[in-house]
């Protein structure tokens, strides 16, 4: 059954178009363009018209950094201790409210195990209801570093490549690194660069020979530069930048995930959190904003990831974190692109994050021009993925 979708406009994860139609076939995108152009069903074959609600149309939203074992506790060392039944359940419950709030596509940075791996292949099997989800397993760090609480703990060159292909082994389908310390739980601080260059280039290597990106969490500069040096494809967070690492990360192409919502959502809550958060929070948020502004002025691709999950940072509002984006100097249609298109190629979608032929049939609708307020990707009118609308 072919599918016509009439709308006023949409954005295609490029640019706009208004008086547009969408076709739809087998869960991908057949045709999308003006309205005057669209072609007509052929002779025997059935199709059904539809007026989507909402009046315009965007891709479905990509978020490149979540962590969908976790909902946001104030007290985030406990929630690191639950057990794999309960982050299970919790990931579950997350991937639905992350898909009714317009993002079809999220990469899932780092579990208590592989659960999260299980959850995207029965979200794929059509027995549960979902995103797509690019998921990590465990991320991988030192001992006392970041992430100690539920990584994979692994220290030199020989340890990183064997936690790698552990990952790998069980369905990760993006592997996490922790090259600094970082603001939560009791690890390094952000400005520790955890790994060496030797320990960082095993991790590649290893990602890279099965086909599989790698991203890794850093707010330290030297952390970030010894990333990029090695071949990291995204740096997650990237709170202290300075201005020779990004032109190294923009020589090396890397791309800058800088998850504001987190940060956020950690200053706004203060008076809830351990005085050791709230002193680190400080000390990496004075310089990120700036950082950023100067990464995309100087040409860095930053996408759009909240790492959803940490303290009072919800599922269900990810669209705030395009309106930081732009706070720090991108445009709407930046902003836009770097949720959608732009994510799509960061996190290895080539699918996703467009309306395009070829592409999943993945929407999100809204009530107006998101270029014009991005508000109202925050209430979404209707979601579709694979091609369906949500009941």
């Amino acid at each position: 059954m072919r599918t016509v979708i009439e709308i006023d406009g949409l954005f295609d994860g490029t640019s706009a178009m208004s008086d547009a139609t969408i076709v739809i076939e087998d869960g991908e995108i057949a045709w999308a363009g003006k309205r005057s152009r669209a072609p007509k069903t052929p002779k025997g074959e059935k199709s059904r018209t539809v007026r989507a609600a909402g009046g315009f149309a965007v891709p479905g939203l990509i978020n490149c950094h979540s962590h969908l074992t976790l909902e946001g506790s104030a007290n985030f060392e406990a929630e690191t201790r639950q057990s794999e039944a309960a982050a299970a359940l919790k990931a579950f419950r997350n991937a639905r409210l992350t898909l009714r709030s317009g993002v079809t596509t999220v990469r899932d940075l780092g579990a208590n195990g592989s659960m999260v791996v299980e959850l995207a292949r029965q979200i794929e099997r059509g027995a549960l209801e979902g995103p797509r989800i690019i998921a990590a397993a465990r991320g991988i760090t030192i001992t006392g570093g970041h992430g100690m609480e539920v990584g994979r703990i692994a220290d030199g060159a020989d340890a990183v490549r064997a936690a790698t292909r552990e990952q790998i082994a069980v369905g990760a389908m993006v592997i996490k690194l922790f090259s600094t310390g970082g603001v939560l739980g009791e690890g390094a601080g952000p400005e520790l660069a955890a790994y060496t260059p030797d320990e960082t280039r095993a991790a590649v290597d290893e990602a890279h020979r099965a086909g599989v990106r790698i991203t890794t969490h850093a707010h330290g500069a030297e952390g970030m530069r010894i990333a990029a040096e090695c071949g990291i494809d995204s740096i997650e967070h990237a709170t202290l930048l300075d201005q020779p690492t990004i032109r190294l990360i923009k020589e090396k192409d890397v791309a800058l995930v800088p998850t504001f919502s987190a940060l956020r959502r950690i200053i706004d809550n203060g008076s809830a959190l351990p005085a050791r958060v709230m002193e680190r929070a400080r000390l990496v948020a004075t310089k990120h904003q700036e950082g950023i502004r100067s990464a995309h002025k100087a040409g860095v691709r930053i996408a759009a990831g909240t790492d959803a999950g940490t303290p009072f940072n919800t599922h269900e509002r990810f669209a705030l974190e395009l309106i930081y984006l732009t706070e720090a100097g991108l445009s709407r249609t930046e902003a836009l692109v770097a949720a959608t298109s732009l994510a799509a190629d960061v996190v290895g979608s080539a699918k996703a994050g467009r309306i395009a032929a070829g592409a999943w049939a993945d929407l999100l609708f809204v009530d107006g021009d998101p270029l014009r307020d991005l508000a109202m990707l925050q209430k979404p009118k209707a979601v579709w993925v694979r091609g369906a609308p949500l009941a």
